[in-house]
Formats: C-alpha cells, sequence, structure tokens
C-alpha cells in the first residue's frame, strides 16, 4: 500500500506568490500563526494549509448604506446622546 505525499511548497515560494517579504511569512511561522511543515530548518505549506494561511489575510466587504440609512444613523445617535430628556409638555 502506497500512500501519496502531498506537494510541498517552500516558504519563500509562498512568500513570492504572495508578494511579501520572505522575512515576514518566516517570522509568523516561526510564531506559529499558521499550521505548516518543517523539516530540519526549512518550513513548507501543503495546498491546504495555504488556502488556510490566505484565508488569514481576508478582508471582510464593507457593506455601503444608502443616504437614507445614513440620516436613520444619524438620528438614532442624535436621539441616544439626548437620553432621556424630552421636552416639556406644552
Amino acid at each position: 500500500m502506497t500512500h501519496a505525499l502531498p506537494q510541498l511548497t517552500p516558504l519563500a515560494d509562498v512568500a513570492r506568490l504572495l508578494r511579501i517579504p520572505p522575512r515576514r511569512i518566516a517570522d509568523r511561522a516561526r510564531a506559529r500563526q499558521f499550521a505548516h511543515i518543517r523539516i530540519g530548518k526549512e518550513r513548507y505549506v501543503t495546498a491546504e494549509q495555504l488556502a488556510d494561511l490566505l484565508k488569514t489575510y481576508e478582508v471582510a466587504p464593507v457593506a455601503v448604506k444608502s443616504d437614507r440609512e445614513k440620516a436613520l444613523d444619524e438620528t438614532r445617535e442624535r436621539l441616544a446622546r439626548s437620553g432621556t430628556r424630552r421636552r416639556p409638555a406644552a
């Protein structure tokens, strides 16, 4: 029974692909901020580990608010600042 070994990508190649300094990714690996494989002094990542690493760089989209929603938010903030103070009844 033979087992196929995963494709290992050196961290230097990952840094080149991501266009970041190799030192940055090496520092993150030493700090154990992402899963990787260490053989001797060299560090590698598999395809799955690379996908997980890319998720750490993912930025969530910002929802764009309409002018009406912005105006409603401003009104809510103004009402929250005023607290329970109300004008006396006429």
